[in-house]
């Protein structure tokens, strides 16, 4: 079973962290609402690991940066996470990124996410967000983590979800500026949120994942009208890229 915790800031419960090996629970999560204890299982270093990386979020993900190129915070849709106390955060002790265990965990948090989503009333179910901490896994170099996010983004695109990758050593570049590296982070972790409609610069590098985005928000055009939207966005992204 996930245990959960809630967590205090500024004198306010501001997120929900779900401790444990996600993807193994033994029933699924109840939800946002209530507060746990954390487990006997759990080791000094990895609640050290959570509690970096929520530092981190309120440092880095909802506060402004002058290198990222425009206005407001570097992650809009996570400070309404936090205030809204839907944000869940868990972490694996996996050592490896190509474990058959992390990745079949992470089938499963995909699962967990639309549990979680069902539990939350529907005008707040696009903040859920689920943080997954890798806290054991290689720190020098980002691209096994990398490699396992692009071998299952298809997947949680598909189910209209955003499934992201953040290192200390992600060298994934800003929209707005190409000096900036949004996605470095003190500890590895994956993300997982709902899509919204801001998203498409992050989907149009692959005709599936255009495709699925045009699909879930354009669904009154006809069928061939979004395959002539998805070539032409893919011919303008060759275009820029040659």
């Amino acid at each position: 079973m996930l245990n959960r915790l809630g967590v205090d800031r500024s004198g306010r419960n501001a997120a929900r962290l779900q401790y444990g090996p996600v993807g193994q629970a033994e029933d699924p999560p109840s939800g946002p609402a209530g507060a746990g204890t954390v487990g006997p299982s759990d080791s000094p270093e990895d609640l050290a690991a959570v509690a970096e990386v929520m530092a981190w979020a309120e440092r880095f993900l909802v506060a402004p940066n002058p290198q990222l190129g425009r206005r407001g915070p570097v992650c809009p849709y996570m400070r309404h996470s936090l205030d809204e106390q839907l944000c869940f955060v868990t972490y694996r002790t996996d050592r490896r990124c190509d474990s058959y265990e992390l990745r079949h965990a992470l089938r499963s948090a995909r699962q967990q996410f639309s549990e979680l989503q069902l539990a939350t009333p529907p005008a707040q179910r696009h903040l859920v967000a689920v943080l997954i901490v890798l806290p054991r896994i290689d720190r020098g170099s980002s691209s096994a983590l990398d490699a396992l996010h692009a071998s299952l983004k298809d997947e949680f695109v598909q189910a209209g979800l955003m499934l992201g990758q953040f290192h200390p050593q992600c060298q994934a570049v800003g929209l707005w500026n190409g000096d900036f590296r949004p996605l470095q982070s003190p500890v590895p972790l994956l993300a997982i949120r709902e899509m919204n409609p801001s998203d498409l610069p992050f989907l149009v590098g692959s005709p599936v994942h255009a495709s699925t985005y045009i699909e879930r928000y354009a669904p009154a055009i006809p069928a061939h009208t979004r395959r002539y939207l998805v070539d032409t966005l893919m011919a303008g992204v060759r275009g820029a890229r040659s």
